[in-house]
């Protein structure tokens, strides 16, 4: 029996996506895009050729770079132009403002891809930059070339005009700052005049911000974004990281938090030989404890069940003791409170029972395998508590298949989240380990992570820690 949990499937998600009208290409080509600066004048314009496969994500920062802006608002992609936008492409804090303002659930960026939109020639996309300046592009596909993408991912090919500088007051500020900037213009003295009343008279028109257009310069500029080393976006985004996206707190953290996605997406396949042995130590638990056991007066498993837990599970080879006392054998300890945490047993009136799913699922090791996926992770209480956050970002990083420098990217982002120690000192890697331990255990224990001492922490990942992380992440019953 094998069950795959399939990242490509349109249910799995965090917000509809109803403004799709195209499937992925299969193999990446190349398009060649027109942008135009909508009512300017004179004409701003840029000719790139980008890989098929970008994410909008990645077509905006070109769109900064090309037109020389420093990505300081709040910018969207829609379907149609100004005054009729059609469907909506929005960035996290649009989404989140968005949300505060219980204002439409437009789709974030996240997880598309430019040739979703933009398919073939004469097909038009639009991008609204600053919604103080109202800054529009038009982009216009040119040319499709299959098989082959651009060096480095992009390219421009040629332009015209300078960009507009950030906060000029849009169109009308961008012609008046043109003709003030440039001697040559027939405005020039209207316009200088008129700067100078706006902004001063000692500024000079070389302070003004105009840059002309400069093809190597911004060749140049557009190498440096680095595209090449950028995963491609995720099909889906599933709900538990679009709840960490957004809350990032800088654009770094979110860029980061995307490309774990990225390495998620996969789909994750289990078969039953694999989900025996991983789920082995849980079906022992539920075994062990059968219909019920009475616990000691302090609240612990008898000195019997204790023994028949670490015997049965070898745990003599990592716990120095009797393994007779449960509060005095930590694996045993933490494998009977991650069943309780799993919803597979429960104490009521002194004794530990089997829940109903427990029951239903003691002999049903892929059953077992979909429902821990589904109540992963256990540290913390909800999106709200950083050992949850924490608990999702370890599952992201096996999900990726490399746990090298677990701890380090995980406080990393934990801190990037808005998370801090000790009066705002950014969270360190024995924090971040703490705040996961409970489910690095639970992981290592059924064989999701290589639990060899010598590897560094959590150990490196193994193919059915991937197909679980993978699962936990795609947010679904499966």
């Amino acid at each position: 029996m094998q069950i795959t949990v399939d990242a490509s499937d349109p249910q799995i998600g965090v917000l509809p996506v109803p403004g799709r009208r195209h499937p992925r290409r299969p193999t990446p080509g190349t398009l060649r895009l027109h942008v135009g600066l909508q009512d300017a004048f004179p004409p701003v314009w840029r000719r790139i050729e980008v890989a098929s496969d970008l994410g909008l994500v990645d077509l905006h920062d070109v769109l900064q770079v090309a037109f020389g802006w420093q990505d300081y608002h709040l910018h969207r992609f829609t379907t149609g132009p100004w005054g009729d936008p059609g469907m909506a492409f929005v960035c996290t804090a649009d989404l989140v403002q968005a949300q505060e303002w219980d204002d439409d659930n437009s789709p974030p960026t996240w997880d598309v891809r430019v040739d979703e939109l933009l398919a073939v020639p004469g097909e038009r996309l639009f991008y609204n930059y600053d919604y103080g300046d109202n800054w529009w592009l038009v982009i216009e596909v040119e040319d499709v070339v299959d098989g082959a993408v651009p060096p480095g991912r992009v390219t421009l090919v040629e332009g015209a005009g300078a960009g507009p500088p950030e906060d000029c007051g849009g169109v009308d500020g961008y012609r008046l700052m043109v003709a003030a900037a440039d001697p040559t213009h027939p405005d020039h003295r209207r316009a200088l005049a008129e700067a100078a009343d706006r902004y001063g008279y000692e500024v000079e028109p070389d302070q003004l911000g105009v840059v002309p257009f400069n093809g190597d310069a911004l060749a140049a500029r557009l190498g440096e974004l680095g595209l090449a080393d950028r995963p491609p976006p995720p099909c889906r985004v599933g709900e538990q990281l679009a709840g960490l996206l957004l809350r990032a707190r800088d654009t770094d953290t979110e860029r980061k938090l995307i490309t774990l996605a990225s390495w998620a997406d996969g789909a994750a396949d289990i078969d039953a030989d694999t989900a025996a042995v991983m789920m082995r130590p849980l079906q022992v638990l539920l075994d062990v404890v059968g219909d019920g056991i009475r616990l000691t007066a302090a609240g612990y498993l008898p000195p019997a069940i204790v023994v028949a837990l670490f015997d049965q599970l070898d745990m003599a080879d990592e716990w120095i003791g009797k393994g007779n006392r449960e509060d005095l054998t930590l694996p045993v300890l933490e494998l009977r409170e991650a069943g309780q945490r799993l919803g597979l047993l429960r104490k009521a009136k002194g004794r530990l029972l089997p829940t109903a799913r427990g029951r239903k699922l003691a002999a049903d090791p892929v059953g077992l395998w979909c429902h821990l996926a589904n109540r992963l992770p256990l540290g913390g209480s909800d999106i709200t508590d950083a050992g949850w956050q924490a608990g999702v970002l370890l599952l992201a990083v096996m999900a990726s298949g490399d746990t090298t420098g677990a701890a380090d990217r995980i406080a990393d982002l934990l801190t990037g989240l808005g998370w801090a120690i000790d009066g705002g000192r950014p969270i360190d890697p024995r924090t971040a380990r703490g705040l996961v331990a409970g489910d690095a255990d639970l992981l290592g224990r059924i064989g999701s992570l290589d639990r060899d001492w010598r590897a560094p922490w959590p150990g490196p990942v193994t193919t059915g820690g991937v197909a679980l992380a993978r699962a936990a992440l795609a947010g679904r019953e499966t």
